[in-house]
């Protein structure tokens, strides 16, 4: 379930009172100690992804990567995949053209060319999956791309759970196809959720393959139509058991993964009876990705109330069986874990040198009653409820402040990488003021 980096005492000069001898500090296996994890992919561009799988997503707070065909197969909405992209979903390549044979490999570079053109995401087009599960030049693939992905989890004799460490290749990584096609095994309910059944016990990794939707809008998208109710029936069964599996992103898995395999806990100081300081690092580098997806971590503590910070900006946690829970971003900066018993109320700059006043201000909108200012199309960063947080995504460096529907601050922090949680609460609508941007999210 986790990957766990046992850090000596002596190490940090830790002798609270009822502590062990020893501080366990854990990398999760999977985002929030679950025990395996999913990935929901679509191909094909079609209208319905747009008007029906990114709604059903978002009603139960999971998103899901989208490979689009960018030219030659139909008009791509770039409009309403930008707008999905804004909330969180991955938009991803399918090629230029949708080739009958072999993907030219031009279309390898020109394809994510053209969905960073027409989309601005956090990380950009970053995974390909390839027309007709025809694999092209893979050094050319992971030139450009974290992930190729193949079809049918059985297509080349590999397994259709792949293991807590991805796959043997990355230019290979398997999806189970999904669908009315004798030749698929995912139609119903049970069928998708045996899969991530089996994820869980084997904690691994699954991803699913989908085209269209049974007698919905799908364009080109006609291949083994899959049945939605069967998808939600699905989405409704991974909410309770949110516990164990986590639904996300292709993408965003494989940078969980290969962050989780490269990260080192770093001690920093000698420590106090009250707090603990360490960095999160990795030596990851390459021209396709930044590599700063938080990693979820946990550190065994006996305190009733912990604070978390990096680098100054508060961070969101949780104190549950002897363990306070976080998620933190890779080479971004000093750890700070507190006993918020002994702790003084939090600064400035631990609440992340935010300026803002305790309430509302300087949000104006003729059109909206809770005086939230629109959001330009071609802006870079998000805000979406995502897992049951407020997320923000592609503002690092950025003040990031929550306020309640009436206006009164609830949180000020500051954004670290590329996709961070900064609030949870009870349901309802809040409003998060990013730099100079105000939206409004529902949890």
């Amino acid at each position: 379930m986790n990957c766990k980096l046992l850090v000596a005492a002596s190490a940090f000069g830790l002798f609270a009172a009822g502590s062990a001898m020893a501080q366990d500090i854990e990398i999760a296996t999977w985002a929030g100690f679950r025990k395996g994890a999913a990935s929901f992919t679509f191909d094909d561009s079609a209208p319905s992804h747009v008007s029906d799988a990114g709604p059903l997503f978002d009603e139960f707070g999971y998103k899901a990567t989208f490979n689009l065909i960018t030219s030659g197969w139909g008009n791509t909405d770039w409009s309403g995949f930008g707008n999905m992209a804004k909330n969180g979903h991955e938009m991803a390549s399918h090629s230029a053209s949708h080739p009958n044979g072999l993907m030219d490999n031009g279309e390898i570079a020109s394809s994510k060319k053209d969905i960073n053109d027409h989309i601005q995401q956090t990380y950009g087009c970053i995974t390909l999956a390839y027309p007709n599960c025809k694999v092209p030049s893979e050094s050319m693939v992971l030139q450009n791309y974290i992930v190729g992905r193949i079809c049918n989890g059985s297509w080349e004799g590999i397994s259709d759970v792949m293991s807590k460490d991805g796959p043997a290749n990355w230019a290979k990584v398997p999806a189970i196809m999904t669908g009315s096609e004798n030749s698929s095994p995912i139609k119903s309910t049970n069928d998708f959720t045996d899969q991530m059944q089996k994820a869980v016990n084997q904690n691994g990794w699954v991803a699913f393959l989908t085209h269209g939707f049974q007698g919905k809008e799908n364009g080109g998208a006609t291949y083994s139509p899959t049945d939605i109710n069967a998808m939600k029936g699905a989405l409704q069964w991974a909410k309770q058991n949110d516990k164990d599996i986590w639904i996300a992103p292709m993408g965003h898995v494989a940078m969980y993964i290969k962050e989780r395999k490269a990260a080192s806990i770093d001690p920093q100081d000698g420590g106090s009876a009250d707090k603990i300081s360490f960095k999160l690092t990795h030596n990851i580098a390459d021209n396709i990705s930044k590599y700063d997806y938080p990693l979820s971590i946990r550190v065994k503590t006996d305190w009733a109330n912990v604070e978390v910070s990096q680098e100054g900006a508060k961070l969101e946690s949780k104190v549950d069986g002897g363990y306070v829970y976080f998620d933190a971003v890779p080479n971004a900066g000093l750890i700070v874990v507190k006993n918020g018993a002994s702790a003084p109320t939090s600064s400035s700059s631990e609440e992340g040198n935010s300026s803002s006043s305790g309430t509302l201000e300087n949000s104006s909108s003729s059109n909206d009653p809770m005086g939230v200012a629109s959001v330009p199309n071609n802006f870079q960063f998000a805000v979406f409820s995502s897992d049951g947080y407020i997320t923000v995504s592609g503002a690092q460096g950025m003040n990031v402040t929550v306020f309640n529907s009436l206006g009164h601050k609830l949180r000020s922090t500051r954004a670290l990488g590329c996709e961070q949680k900064v609030f949870t609460g009870a349901k309802g609508v809040y409003i998060v003021k990013v730099g100079g941007q105000t939206f409004k999210v529902k949890l």
